[in-house]
């Protein structure tokens, strides 16, 4: 009879020699490189926890994506001391993949020592996993040269614009500027570069204000408290806004959790701004980190938005938020590839000038003291007679941005639970659009005192959300309805852009949803873009989805 495979003496050798590994315990520490795209390698500490031939388990305070791959570079004496070191040669002599994901030394709900991420890892030991591996890294690179020709591709579309321009005048003219303008941010997006990290440890209030949100709420001011930030350097501040269901009772049982929890209960609903405002009076620390109550920051989180207050003159840091429910339906999944783009792409190159027009209320930080002086003109602020009750993030950073420096920093990353239903998620747009409309109309009146490249191109887009309802009626909906020849050419240079922004999301995550980057381009051209009319002239109505 034929042997098996594990009868052969090199077999059983290899697997009595793990087994004996294992009985004894691991403390092994070595540095690694994450192999992230478009950036050097870093030397990163971690622990071995565990190791078999198949994979490992390790310990770092780094955080890594899932998906994302590592190599080891060196070992310390542990290794040396415990007698892995010949089982590592063997088993992990090329790159690991991670497929896994825990928070160490964390119990649910209670305050710890500094947290430390624990990860699965899944040998490139085999031709499919060092096949997967040559994948991973060449995808950058390929979707560099894809990014290049596609950029091509649009310059020599444009010159059909201008060769034919005076045609249709104001269809090409429209199609140059918005074609510089989107061409704009990869080429500005492309020299950002997050604030550096200077150990930078200001006082920090994290306030939490929200409404009817008793599923999500405690979760996220556990992961608040899970931050590697001293302890003694932060406090939280949780304000129900006289929510109906069980929200204000999460509170109350994190608070027995977490002592230094301060609850505020407002009794009746006052908005949102108000529960803001009020974190802002009672708070201590020098930086006002405001959190959605559905957003979960990394425990780096709190850590990385501060350092950009290390200098003077910036009145805020804006986070970077991923969806939490990517994979639950297409519209979330289309959503994880715009909130991607909208932060990595358009932020990164409004930060650029420090002119990062909307701090997201996902993860947002404010220097108090400027917050202190404009508080009371924000929490009254009046548009067309009528009190704002909506777009207060947008609100607030317009306020900052009239004297201060508004950055991103990318990260900075939590996770935000966006809308499976269309329903919710359409009120939740023309509540966006609302406030766009109501602050842009009022940025206008100063952005011209900034950086003149900032200018230029934030008021390029303030004007496009308004033309393209017109231009998606002359190039769509009337040649469909037989007025004149349908325009492919507009379909195509329209999925060629949104193609542009998606194979960046491809870059960095590697995964099938990118193309969900394009169906969105389709969603808002033949839905969404004309919610912008109806938000125009529905501005001064303050009723459902306002809040």
């Amino acid at each position: 009879m034929p042997q098996k495979k594990g009868d052969f003496p090199w077999a059983s050798r290899r697997k009595q020699e793990e087994r004996n590994f294992r009985r004894k315990p691991l403390k092994a520490g070595f540095f690694f490189s994450d192999l992230k795209p478009f950036c050097k390698e870093t030397k990163l500490r971690a622990d071995l926890l565990d190791i078999g031939f198949g994979g490992a388990r390790i310990s770092t305070p780094h955080p890594l994506k899932k998906g994302a791959w590592i190599h080891p570079l060196t070992y310390d004496d542990s290794v040396k001391k415990n007698g892995s070191g010949s089982l590592l040669q063997s088993a992990w002599n090329d790159k690991a993949k991670v497929v896994w994901e825990t928070v160490e030394n964390q119990e649910s709900g209670k305050e710890s020592a500094t947290p430390k991420y624990t990860y699965g890892l899944e040998f490139a030991n085999d031709k499919k996993g060092i096949l997967k591996y040559r994948f991973f890294k060449f995808l950058p690179k390929l979707v560099t040269l894809l990014l290049v020709l596609g950029t091509l591709n649009v310059l020599y579309l444009k010159w059909f614009n201008v060769f034919y321009f005076w045609y249709q005048p104001v269809f090409n003219a429209y199609s140059i500027i918005i074609s510089i303008y989107i061409l704009s941010r990869f080429l500005f997006s492309a020299f950002y570069k997050p604030p550096e990290d200077r150990d930078h440890f200001p006082t920090v209030t994290v306030v939490i204000a929200c409404k009817n949100e008793e599923d999500s709420i405690r979760r996220t001011i556990d992961c608040v408290y899970r931050s590697d930030y001293p302890k003694d350097r932060f406090e939280v501040i949780a304000v129900n806004d006289g929510s109906t269901d069980g929200t204000l009772k999460e509170m109350q049982r994190s608070a027995e959790d977490h002592s230094s929890l301060r609850v505020v209960n407002f009794e009746e609903n006052r908005g949102k701004r108000h529960g803001m405002a009020i974190g802002a009076r009672m708070a201590k620390g020098e930086i006002l980190v405001y959190i959605d109550s559905d957003s979960f920051i990394r425990p780096d989180g709190l850590y990385k938005i501060v350092q950009g207050f290390y200098d003077s003159d910036v009145g805020a840091v804006c986070g970077h938020a991923n969806v939490a429910n990517a994979k639950v339906n297409a519209l979330t999944k289309m959503q994880d590839v715009r909130y991607f783009v909208a932060f990595r792409v358009i932020k990164a190159a409004e930060s650029l000038f420090s002119t990062v027009s909307c701090c997201s209320g996902c993860f947002a930080a404010y220097r108090r003291k400027y917050v202190m002086d404009i508080l009371d003109v924000w929490l009254n602020q009046k548009f067309l007679g009528i009190q704002a009750t909506f777009g207060d993030d947008r609100s607030l950073t317009n306020f900052m941005l009239r004297k201060y420096r508004v950055i991103y920093h990318a990260e900075a990353v939590c996770t935000t639970i966006v809308p499976e239903k269309y329903g919710i998620f359409f009120r939740q747009q023309l509540r966006w659009k609302k406030s766009w409309i109501r602050e842009s109309f009022l940025a206008c009146f100063f952005m011209w005192k900034r950086h003149p490249v900032a200018a230029f191109f934030y008021y390029s887009g303030v004007l496009f959300p308004v033309i393209a309802p017109f231009i998606v009626l002359n190039a769509v909906v009337l040649p469909l309805l037989g007025f004149w020849p349908f325009s492919y050419l507009y379909i195509y240079g329209a999925v060629l852009m949104a193609g542009l922004y998606s194979l960046v999301y491809l870059a960095f995550f590697r995964t099938r949803l990118w193309v969900y980057g394009i169906s969105f381009s389709f969603f808002y051209m033949l839905v969404l873009v004309w919610q912008t009319y109806y938000a125009l002239f529905t501005v001064r109505q303050n009723h459902w989805g306002t809040r």
